[in-house]
């Protein structure tokens, strides 16, 4: 019996299998976004890049809540229901539909009458198509993927908006395009469009095409994934808000350095994503015992935040090569880099315990925890970035993390001795 297994007395099987091909397909991910990345912002210069990341952020605020907890609700039904994936399939695609195309009329409104910085409408409107219509469903997809347990086909499908992206970009700069934000948002979205269609020929190949008549009535699925949608926006949005916060208050000359070292320590959050989205399935099923699920659930956590330190000290190793990769422009990458780089540990005890929640019927438990952290993250910005620069906003982020999972670990704490009380 291996040190592992005496350990948590668990073999990982078909999670571990499924963990390690969603890693490997957020790694290719990765590989992608950090190509994509790196060509964006030498095509545009820390200044313009700068532009085009706020003004990315503000429509990403949205994006969690552009599904409306579909993932989850996918979820859900599958892990308890396999029959049950193209009728949820369908559910996703219109709740998306509905929900994303409100949410882009929002953004429009808010970018043209409320920011004194950012893109105009237009480009506006294809970074909302892009991150408020056809992500969401993509990620819907891969959803359905983890859930059906098709470790390959999940792996294949988050890549495939990424590369439409990274591909479209390099096709604007290969006919000579000016690298203006204006255009990068043209290519965001020319990108996500072929994305998107190739997923839909993905999911149709493995599963069939979407079951329209057998879907979730609208009301229902808007209020099962109610909680799920909260949720997903408190724990998302915080980690953009920023970014809109920098835009307005600091420039984007400051942006575009901080929004680099952001993106690239997120790259480094994917296999933890990955061995999420394995465990939750699991952990949701109800045919499984309490201990299997403890098992699990304990595997999900050591394995997570057993990554997130090894994956601190890579940071670390990296920090100084930022700059190189990235050009001049963007030196001050590498400094905020490095400040950011407790940020993966703190991610993954605070994503494995919110995922405790979620699959022991605490969502609201955990939406309210994750309202609160991004209140936290917008108060601490406004009294902390005049003061401190892009700093704040690092500061704010560790803080953040760390006041979550302690409120988090207090309430499973709790549950658990309430737990045992009933049963004696």
């Amino acid at each position: 019996m291996t040190v592992w297994r005496r350990l948590i007395g668990y073999r990982p099987g078909r999670l571990g299998q499924n963990t390690l091909l969603g890693t490997a397909g957020l790694g290719t991910r990765a590989v992608i976004q950090a190509a994509y990345l790196l060509i964006v912002s030498r095509w545009l210069g820390a200044e313009g890049y700068g532009l085009f990341a706020g003004s990315v952020a503000l429509v990403i605020l949205g994006a969690p809540l552009a599904n409306w907890g579909s993932g989850l609700l996918l979820t859900r039904y599958i892990a308890q229901d396999r029959g049950s994936s193209r009728a949820m399939w369908a559910t996703a695609l219109v709740q998306t539909g509905v929900i994303g195309g409100l949410l882009v009329i929002i953004v429009l409104v808010i970018s043209a009458f409320l920011l004194q910085q950012g893109l105009s409408l237009t480009p506006m409107l294809f970074l909302g198509l892009s991150e408020l219509l056809l992500l969401p469903a993509a990620h819907a997809a891969t959803s359905q993927c983890y859930a059906l347990e098709r470790g390959i086909t999940s792996a294949v499908v988050m890549c495939l908006v990424p590369l439409g992206r990274t591909l479209a970009m390099l096709g604007f700069i290969a006919i000579g395009i000016a690298g203006t934000p204006d255009h990068a948002a043209a290519a965001h979205f020319i990108g996500s469009l072929f994305g998107f269609v190739a997923v839909i020929a993905v999911v149709a190949a493995v599963d069939g095409l979407p079951a329209w008549r057998s879907r979730l009535p609208l009301r229902d699925a808007f209020r099962q994934g109610s909680a799920y949608a909260v949720s997903n926006a408190a724990g998302n949005s915080y980690q953009e808000v920023d970014k809109i916060m920098m835009l307005q208050t600091l420039g984007a000359a400051i942006v575009g350095p901080y929004t680099v070292a952001f993106r690239v320590t997120s790259i480094f959050l994917m296999p933890v994503t990955a061995l999420i989205g394995a465990s939750l399935p699991r952990l949701m099923a109800r045919a499984k015992s309490s201990d299997e699920r403890t098992r699990t659930y304990r595997a999900m956590l050591l394995s997570g935040v057993g990554y997130g330190v090894l994956a601190c000290a890579g940071i670390l190793i990296a920090a100084p090569w930022v700059s190189r990769v990235f050009g001049s422009d963007y030196a001050l990458a590498t400094h905020y880099f490095a400040l950011l780089a407790l940020w993966p540990a703190l991610f993954a005890l605070r994503h494995c315990l919110a995922t405790y929640l979620t699959a022991n019927h605490k969502q609201a438990a955990r939406s309210c925890i994750e309202i609160m952290g991004l209140g936290i993250v917008v108060l601490l910005n406004v009294l902390l970035l005049p003061r401190m620069g892009a700093e704040a906003a690092v500061l704010t982020l560790l803080v953040t993390e760390v006041l979550m999972a302690v409120v988090m670990a207090l309430l499973i704490k709790q549950g658990r001795r309430a737990g045992n009380h009933q049963v004696q």
